[in-house]
């Protein structure tokens, strides 16, 4: 099983889009083993696959069965819609999860997600992971356990600083987990002289990996998140949705498979 973090330090970029699209496509399209992990207390992706109130994640990285509770991985995985996607949701009570992470001593604290996954790591082959901007101790644990990190941005005034933050923050990741990669996603794209901008400076100046392909800024977009659907079920023919292919494409590639 491979493991997909989507993650950048910046709100409004896309990120819980982007990983429920990658998502979507390989398990629906592709006919992957897919697991989707919300790691964000908002619970967005959880909601957009049908899960409401659910206390997935807070319980595996709490409560599992190697740390004294009672749930196996297998218990806080939940089936969706969708018979090649399952999902690990999460509910605000993330927010204090990551505070009580805080508290646990040693190196307990930031691998519990690591080792819980090890349990199906069989089931699946593709762990994607939608992460919220903070970087608290619920997503040190998933980075600690990422393959690769994808780091969605757009035009704006911080999104160069939030990348900067984000290479800094993944060299102290790297101390547990040195095989970590990140890859820049320009999303949101227009024909401005804001956004080609944005662009040359990734390609140029960045030092950082970015995908080839580019996400366009599209209302199918805010259309599919209103009805709470996946984009590409909502949209299967947009300009966008065949941008979002092609990223899958390169994540493979990549990835070696």
């Amino acid at each position: 099983m491979k493991t997909v973090a989507v993650m950048t330090p910046k709100g409004g970029v896309g990120k819980t889009t982007t990983a429920n699209t990658i998502a979507y496509i390989l398990g629906q399209e592709m006919g992957a083993k897919v697991l989707l992990v919300d790691a964000d207390p908002q619970g967005d992706a959880s909601k957009t696959f049908g899960i409401n109130e659910e206390s997935g994640l807070t319980n595996l990285l709490e409560n599992h069965v190697m740390n004294g509770g009672r749930y196996s991985t297998r218990d806080v995985i939940f089936k969706t819609a969708y018979s090649n996607i399952d999902i690990i949701p999460a509910d605000g009570y993330l927010t204090l999860t990551a505070t009580n992470l805080e508290k646990v001593s040693g190196k307990d604290q930031v691998f519990r997600f690591k080792t819980a996954l090890e349990e199906v790591q069989m089931d699946y082959d593709y762990c994607v992971c939608d992460c919220g901007r903070l970087l608290d101790r619920v997503i040190i644990n998933i980075l600690v356990a990422a393959d690769l990190v994808i780091a969605p941005i757009k035009t704006g005034g911080f999104e160069v600083g939030a990348l900067e933050n984000l290479n800094m923050q993944l060299s102290d990741i790297r101390v547990y987990n040195r095989g970590i990669k990140v890859k820049i996603l320009l999303n949101m794209a227009r024909n401005t002289l804001a956004f080609r901008g944005m662009e040359a400076w990734v390609e140029q100046r960045s030092g950082l990996a970015y995908f080839s392909a580019k996400i366009k800024q599209s209302t199918v977009v805010e259309q599919a998140t209103l009805k709470k659907m996946p984009l590409p079920e909502h949209a299967a023919k947009a300009d966008v949705t065949s941008s979002y292919r092609k990223v899958v494409e390169e994540i493979i590639r990549g990835m070696g498979e």
